[in-house]
């Protein structure tokens, strides 16, 4: 990250005649080389006197070193963690100060993209972090680490990410970018993708517009694992999986967006954005290697797995996103103003509903049901041949569609207002929430049942220049949920800047996170084993609440090295977990639903957590053409309930970049990433004694350049896993009663890669 830092005191906001010139909220503005950001109060000001730990990608960056996606982008910034989870499709997810990817709020230009409920169940959140607006498109992308739900309200309980794109321009620019990524291995699927963006005056000085679009194509990767034997016994770790960070389907991403800017005159401005993303990943069955069928992601829908109490996945997923947006912005005498509507649709088809009560009881009756572990065994190949002459069991394929369907409307409103010495940010926000899944409702014997809810909220926060080197920021929002009722979410943060040099801050976050639409529904919420074990939703939830202290010190050189050090304290409570050990009883509406050797679960407000932490991040200039920047992150977390670190965090991470300069064209640099003691589980060995459970100590070096062929043209290569590190290894542990085999690495990027980038601007 390149954040540039004063070397004295600047202010963003322009005075004239008692009031304010206030900058573009989407615009990135250097004075006197001071880096300016929005998200940390709502407003524009220089990144060290912002109330809160944040990062900048700038656009330079992004420039030199674009990136293959968000996570890419954002994976060397101190507090930050990609590695803590891959889904099926094997989109990783971010965490921020060890929170994990539910707690972190991702925004494109202040506009939420997190979903209201569980929309994408069974491992498969990772797709909603995989579509962002074309790189030519961004201006920059800001990450604050820690809470931040007094300006954003829920789901920002860990931090937020928030990317900022350009502002139309008033003459016509654009871009085409081709990238492509070449495997060394055959295991492994190669991958291409292609951007556009292209901006410029409809009327001059009056009407705006903007296009973008990007596609997305990767091949299938299915890498093998290496022979493992124990006791003589080959106990090899089965090959044909996907997800989990190993390999992924073939699948194909498009987005397209396009924008209009209406300024009537120079003090408003009417905006209107339209964005689509969608995305399809194969679940065709396939032949593994032993000679049997597979299914990539989930169980396709076959007449053997309903007599297991299984189904739910067709041979296509699609995931799809439908956003519009409108905003008039406005610069009174004193202060400026922001009135938007933010509508966001998005759907998950391609699952199918698991067999109903009636089916299940019919099945149950006629003595259908497989019974044992062993599906091909004698005993239930003759029950699968009965089944196959009854028409009733046959007219239970194909399965009907399971809709997956979330709405969510905001309507908000902003004023920044500058008074003398102080400026407030006051705010108000209302939104109209619909989670609709085909499961609910089930166990009453119908599958078309939605979960709606409102919310609302009013907030103010007051930047107090108290004397010229001494700010203090004071803020409040107060919520209201439908469901869960009030809460209030108070803030404090001081920032002292003693020297042109050296800038001390400091404070006090509050941090909550509404419940899922899916955990309030009272009833069945979805079912793990493609089926088999119901999940139950609890309408008595609290909300998840946290506490943060911070205090951090900023030094920037004359000769522009930096540094900085952030010690930080979140102590969390009423954790949303799930009780995996949930005993229903006889008569439970959803028991019925459970198969004969399933579960069920359900959400509970359980557990507190404290994460204590060190983040310190620097850059070196050896050199003016020569830097080393690099970042340490220290976490030490426990969950309260049973002493434990909280599951797959590391205890350390770190990065580090050295970036030459070569010449006025040509860019290189060399990276370093890894964290150690990242935590698993915790298991009994085969003497009944509880040991933990650790990840190896993950490293990773990547190799790229820049060159800069004009103006216009840029070729860039990265040469991904420089070393070949083999990240498919596993062990053994020895549990009580038997023997698990488990992987080495939470994290398993594809050996030696090459990745290759062109890009031509205009």
């Amino acid at each position: 990250m390149k954040i540039r830092m004063a070397k004295t005191v600047a202010t963003a906001l322009l005075v004239y005649g008692g009031g304010y010139n206030l900058l573009s909220a989407n615009e990135t503005t250097v004075l006197d080389d001071v880096q300016v950001v929005t998200s940390a109060a709502g407003y524009e000001q220089k990144i060290t006197d912002a109330p809160a730990s944040i990062s900048v990608i700038t656009q330079e960056d992004l420039q030199k070193k674009p990136y293959t996606n968000l996570l890419d982008a954002v994976k060397d910034i101190e507090g930050v963690d990609i590695g803590e989870t891959n889904d099926k499709t094997n989109n990783g997810q971010v965490s921020i100060r060890g929170m994990g990817a539910d707690y972190t709020l991702l925004l494109v230009d202040g506009k939420r993209q997190n979903n209201n409920g569980d929309l994408y169940p069974n491992s498969f959140g990772g797709v909603q972090w995989a579509s962002i607006p074309p790189l030519s498109m961004v201006e920059r992308i800001e990450v604050v680490r820690g809470p931040m739900s007094t300006l954003y309200g829920s789901d920002a309980m860990g931090g937020v990410i928030n990317i900022i794109t350009k502002k139309i321009s008033n003459e016509w620019t654009g871009a085409i970018g081709y990238a492509k990524t070449i495997q060394t291995e055959n295991d492994y699927g190669n991958d291409d993708r292609v951007d556009f963006s292209i901006m410029g005056p409809i009327v001059k000085d009056k009407l705006g517009l903007s296009l973008r679009g990007s596609f997305f194509d990767v091949d299938k990767s299915n890498p093998e694992y290496a022979k493992l034997y124990y006791n003589g016994t080959d106990v090899s770790k089965g090959n044909d999986s996907f997800g989990s960070g190993k390999g992924n389907v073939k699948h194909e991403d498009w987005t397209f967006g396009a924008g209009l800017a209406f300024t009537p005159n120079e003090n408003h401005t009417i905006k209107f954005d339209y964005d689509v993303a969608k995305q399809k990943y194969d679940n065709t069955p396939y032949i593994k290697r032993d000679g049997t069928i597979g299914d990539p992601l989930g169980t396709n829908d076959t007449y053997s797995a309903l007599l297991q109490q299984r189904a739910g996945y067709k041979d296509e997923l699609r995931f799809e996103r439908e956003q519009y947006a409108l905003n008039w912005e406005a610069d009174w005498a004193v202060g400026k103003s922001t009135v938007g509507i933010h509508h966001v649709d998005t759907n998950n088809n391609g699952r199918t509903l698991p067999p109903t009560l009636d089916e299940r009881e019919y099945m149950k009756n006629m003595g259908y049901l497989y019974s044992g572990s062993n599906v091909n065994s004698a005993a239930n190949q003759a029950k699968l041949a009965a089944a196959m002459q009854d028409p009733v069991f046959l007219a239970m394929l194909p399965r009907p569609d399971r809709p997956l369907q979330s709405k969510n409307t905001t309507y908000s409103a902003k004023y920044e207002l500058p008074l003398n010495n102080h400026f407030l940010v006051v705010g108000a926000e209302y939104q109209k929430s619909e989670l609709k899944d085909g499961v609910f409702g089930m166990e009453k014997g119908n599958s078309d049942v939605s979960k709606e809810y409102y919310q609302y909220a009013l907030y103010a926060e007051d930047n107090w220049n108290i004397i010229d080197p001494l700010t203090l920021t004071v803020g409040a929002r107060y919520n209201k949920h439908e469901d869960f009722g009030d809460n209030i979410s108070p803030r404090v943060y001081l920032s002292y800047a003693a020297t042109d040099s050296w800038t001390f801050k400091g404070g006090v976050s509050t941090g909550y996170k509404a419940p899922k639409a899916t955990d309030l529904y009272d009833g069945i919420t979805g079912f793990g084993s493609q089926g088999a074990n119901p999940m139950i939703g609890n309408p008595d939830l609290k909300p998840e609440k946290s506490i943060s202290y911070e205090i951090a010190a900023y030094y920037e050189h004359e000769n522009k090295h930096n540094f900085n050090v952030t010690l930080f304290q979140n102590n969390f409570k009423d954790k949303i977990e799930t009780n995996s050990d949930f005993k229903g009883t006889a008569g439970d509406r959803w028991e019925a639903l459970r198969a004969a050797n399933g579960s069920l679960s359900k959400k509970e407000n359980v557990a507190k957590a404290t994460i204590k932490g060190i983040e310190v991040a620097g850059k070196y200039y050896i050199l003016d053409n020569l830097s080393i920047k690099a970042n340490y992150t220290y976490l030490n977390s426990e969950n309260k309930a049973d002493d434990k670190p909280l599951s797959n965090s590391p205890k350390h991470m770190y990065n580090a970049t050295l970036d030459w300069e070569a010449t006025s064209k040509l860019n290189t640099y060399l990276q370093l990433s890894g964290d150690i003691d990242r935590y698993r589980s915790t298991y009994a060995d085969s003497n009944g004694n509880n040991k933990d459970l650790y990840y190896k100590n993950f490293s990773i070096w990547n190799l790229g350049a820049s060159y800069k062929f004009t103006k216009d043209f840029t070729l860039i290569g990265r040469v991904n896993n420089l070393f070949d590190k083999d990240y498919l290894e596993y062990g053994l542990a020895d549990r009580v009663g038997t023997t698990n085999y488990y992987d080495e690495y939470n994290n398993k990027p594809a050996g030696r890669n090459f990745w290759l980038s062109a890009r031509y601007t205009f």
